[in-house]
């Protein structure tokens, strides 16, 4: 598996920015589940460290560090932290549908009711 020391994040920055990507970073607490609506273009996704459940289209997947994974135009989303880390992962959007928001595009904390 990889880990945080061998993913270099200017290498990704770069690879993305030459596929029209933008290239930011999202650190979470461990337990943090965030909906996210449809954007209007695709999304790239990576975790650089961490454990990470996405659901998408009623399918749930854990990516592994690494692992690239697109989430399609039009894709209702949720990530949520697992296994009490705290994660940290990139994420990147069409540069020409960026704002000025350092955060995914639309994305809404969830919250939970605790007993």
């Amino acid at each position: 598996m990889l880990n945080l020391a061998s993913i270099d994040r200017s290498t990704v920055a770069k690879d993305w920015h030459a596929r029209g990507f933008s290239c930011g970073l999202w650190i979470d607490h461990a337990g943090r589940e965030w909906s996210y609506p449809p954007h209007q273009t695709d999304e790239l996704f990576m975790i650089l460290f961490g454990d990470l459940e996405l659901k998408m289209e009623g399918q749930s997947i854990q990516p592994s560090v690494g692992e690239e994974i697109c989430i399609p135009a039009g894709v209702t989303h949720t990530i949520r932290t697992i296994r009490g880390k705290t994660a940290r992962w990139l994420y990147g959007i069409r540069r020409e549908a960026t704002g000025s928001s350092p955060a995914p595009e639309g994305f809404r904390e969830m919250t939970h009711a605790t007993s």
